[in-house]
């Protein structure tokens, strides 16, 4: 998205095998909202196709926040990476082709407007939201809603999963990075499944796992995601069922294997 900027979250060896549940991972954004002009892209970067003269007050663009947390449904913008009969949607806009998305439910956990500028039309909001969610979508939704139009013109993600901004290397400037600023910043595999569940394998459950046989558990209650490790080193994620641990993916992580 050569239109915004911010946090992306980089796997590398082993780690790769967990990108699935970076993708499904909350994320954070603050973006800028510009009332009173509708563009085809949704930014500053497409042509504009409509504009209102009414612009929202200060306390109507801080009060409309709570009308979108929760689940909604949400259209995907033509301008996006999503697939129509095989072609990125994204492709077919360009070429002047119109494309129709189906609805997608995502979840708004928290909305809110963190400045307003009443000069320059302009409101900057703060979202955190589920994957799938469009931010530049969110905030022709939040013109809508405030009876005028509405595009980005900044967009900065500040947070996907437990990868923070703060935490993050700007690779705008490549010549300031080193092998240890690299160390530093990186944050071990073990970290990106510390919300969910974890059991402790048994040389021969180890085994088991790592010859990709199922293998039960003492543990009754059955979870959709976990992950189980052998000598305090992560060795698979996968699923319990009945006690029977499926593995979804196997680490190559130690080499203290039998």
């Amino acid at each position: 998205d050569v239109e915004a900027e911010g946090v992306l979250p980089l796997a590398v060896g082993e780690a790769t095998k967990l990108i699935q549940l970076l993708i499904n991972a909350r994320k954070a954004y603050i973006f800028t909202v510009k009332f009173g002009t509708q563009t085809d892209s949704g930014d500053y970067a497409g042509k504009v196709i409509a504009t209102k003269d009414y612009i929202p007050s200060q306390e109507e663009a801080y009060a409309v926040c709570s009308k979108f947390i929760g689940n909604v449904t949400q259209i995907p913008p033509a301008f996006s990476a999503l697939k129509v009969n095989g072609v990125r949607a994204y492709k077919l806009a360009r070429e002047g082709k119109e494309v129709e998305l189906k609805p997608r439910n995502i979840t708004i956990y928290d909305l809110k407007c963190l400045n307003f500028d009443e000069k320059n039309a302009t409101a900057i909001y703060y979202t955190e939201c589920s994957k799938g969610t469009y931010i530049r979508t969110l905030a022709e939704d939040l013109a809508l809603s405030l009876q005028s139009l509405g595009f980005v013109i900044e967009l900065r993600r500040t947070q996907v999963g437990i990868f923070k901004e703060e935490n993050a290397i700007r690779i705008k400037s490549p010549d300031g990075i080193t092998k240890n600023s690299l160390e530093e910043k990186s944050i071990k595999i073990e970290a990106i499944l510390d919300d969910i569940l974890v059991l402790d394998a048994t040389d021969s459950q180890a085994q088991q796992i790592k010859y990709g046989q199922k293998c039960l558990f003492n543990y009754e209650k059955d979870v959709n995601l976990l992950w189980v490790r052998y000598k305090g080193v992560l060795l698979a994620i996968g699923s319990l069922n009945k006690s029977c641990f499926n593995s979804l993916r196997v680490f190559n992580l130690t080499q203290d294997f039998f």
